[in-house]
């Protein structure tokens, strides 16, 4: 349907300034014959008088009159009607662009208004799943681990309008802080396919990588493009984590800590996609209304309710038990 008015309104804008264009022309067309033609007349009028008797010369003088009188009107009134037809096809043609531009705005409106609400749709839904955890208990760690799963699923199957991803190559990840092993592991992975998901993932100590930077920092690390001689010293991994296609695969890169207290970190959310420019820091000057990082902070910052709530209630059975 839209794409049936667009295509109207671009029919109805080259008819009419097809239309002006063509008046203007036939208009021109009508001037440069007055103009020569009562030029002409003129011409043939005058040298005529000077071989009739005086007595007819009158007439003559008559038509040379009337053809200086087309020449005038030629070259001067129709002049002025064709610039105004200049003039016309100018304001059709702005006119039409103004709308373009209203429509354009009126789009951008209704993108806007589509991701804001599956921005609370998805928070609506992982707020549930904080919910439940209340009723249910603690659970074991492969309960633990399945909750984390859904809550990325819920954020991963609005990829498209969250974060603009359609045939990119992503990767949404959860990584969990081990004190055992020291080390940030990946405890939930979802990637375009599910044979990735299930290949063995990289495991970062602190202050390695994109994603031990954001854990040991405690601050969010987001790059719109990690080619970028800036970005990619940050987002480098060590040696033994290195591979040839991190440059080619995560173009886009958002590590976000899951923060239980302002002191306590237990993880990190990650997502990348091999599309340069999915992340930004949004500014205040941005006019873009979306936020890609957003829904990934309300995704962390419910991951991190969970994980408190099941430390809660593990303390509290041990107290009873004690």
């Amino acid at each position: 349907m839209t794409s049936n008015i667009a295509d109207h309104r671009k029919w109805l804008k080259e008819r009419t300034i097809g239309s002006l264009t063509r008046f203007s022309k036939w208009r021109k067309g009508i001037k440069i014959g007055l103009v020569i033609g009562g030029g002409f007349i003129a011409a043939i009028m005058g040298a005529s008088a000077n071989l009739v008797e005086a007595d007819h010369k009158w007439l003559l003088y008559s038509f040379q009159i009337f053809g200086g009188v087309l020449v005038l009107v030629g070259g001067g009134v129709l002049e002025i009607v064709d610039e105004g037809a200049a003039d016309a096809i100018e304001r059709a043609d702005a006119l039409a662009d103004l709308v373009d531009e209203r429509d354009r705005q009126i789009a951008d409106l209704g993108v806007d208004f589509e991701w804001f609400t599956r921005l609370y749709s998805t928070a609506a839904a992982l707020r549930e799943v904080v919910e439940s955890v209340l009723v249910a208990g603690a659970g074991d760690e492969d309960e633990q681990r399945r909750r984390f799963g859904m809550m990325l699923d819920i954020v991963v199957s609005e990829k498209d309008i969250l974060f603009g991803m359609n045939a990119d190559r992503w990767n949404f990840a959860i990584y969990i802080y081990s004190f055992q092993r020291e080390l940030l592991q990946c405890a939930v992975c979802r990637r375009p396919m599910r044979v990735e998901e299930m290949a063995p993932h990289r495991s970062w100590k602190p202050g390695e990588g994109h994603v031990g930077i954001a854990f040991q920092t405690r601050r969010e690390i987001v790059a719109g493009d990690t080619s970028e001689p800036e970005a990619r010293a940050l987002f480098d991994g060590p040696d033994p984590n290195r591979r040839e296609e991190d440059l080619a695969r995560y173009r886009s890169i958002a590590s976000i800590p899951i923060g239980v207290s302002a002191d306590e970190i237990i993880g990190v959310v990650v997502v990348t996609s091999d599309v340069p420019g999915r992340f930004w820091i949004r500014r205040g000057e941005d006019e873009r209304a979306s936020d890609p990082v957003e829904p990934l902070r309300i995704l962390a910052n419910a991951l991190a309710m969970v994980a408190k709530i099941a430390d809660l209630q593990c303390e509290r059975t041990e107290a009873i038990e004690s």
